[in-house]
């Protein structure tokens, strides 16, 4: 099924915040590191609620398509600490819905995701998705080269972790390449890093998501 030919791809603004975050729980929700690491579904959406508006969207950027897709970014260098009371918010949604097992499972992939980051500085995707009812349209392929775009202008790597394997060709097809699986625990969901490369050519317009 092909996407609208028609359709507004708007950079994120903070008033998006609660409309991003529904859009990336929906989307993550059956997302198998999330998952694992968080415990549920309850917890992730405590966590997409928290870091969209007081991480991402105040240190980084997004884009938003209303109603059907969002997207997450950093900037390059830009690593801000998780404020208190957020973590204490995502933290306790996690006990609750994992307990302490879950807790532990989040701080110690964490430490492993973050120590994988490229040495470069790189524009970070944390996070694309697309409602359920609107996925298969090519809407993830669309809406992640606008930040790749951005990337692109400045010269600068692009970079994520991809944990759904479904997604390896669009990711590929936009140009990122895999770099290794990260040293998750035995029994943990694969989680797929990789790195995209500035380019000076046009991103193709074919997508999927």
């Amino acid at each position: 099924m092909s996407a609208p030919s028609q359709i507004e791809i708007r950079n994120a603004q903070l008033e998006d915040a609660d409309e991003i975050a529904d859009i990336l729980t929906e989307a993550f929700s059956d997302d198998p590191v999330m998952n694992w690491m968080f415990g549920g579904a309850r917890a992730i959406a405590t966590l997409f609620q928290q870091l969209t508006r007081d991480v991402y969207l105040r240190h980084g950027f997004g884009h938003l398509i209303s109603g059907s897709a969002a997207t997450l970014w950093l900037y390059p260098n830009a690593y801000p600490k998780l404020p208190l009371l957020n973590e204490m918010r995502i933290g306790g949604s996690t006990f609750l819905a994992g307990g302490i097992n879950a807790i532990n499972r989040t701080r110690s992939a964490s430490r492993v995701v973050l120590s994988h980051h490229p040495k470069e500085p790189h524009y970070y995707l944390f996070a694309v998705g697309v409602r359920k009812n609107n996925q298969g349209q090519g809407l993830g392929g669309r809406i992640l080269r606008e930040g790749l775009k951005q990337a692109d202008a400045n010269g600068a790597l692009a970079y994520l972790e991809n944990s759904k394997p479904r997604n390896t060709p669009l990711y590929e097809r936009l140009g990122f390449e895999p770099v290794a699986p990260l040293p998750f625990p035995d029994g943990a969901p694969p989680l797929l890093a990789m790195l995209r490369p500035p380019s000076t050519s046009m991103l193709p317009t074919e997508g999927a998501g």
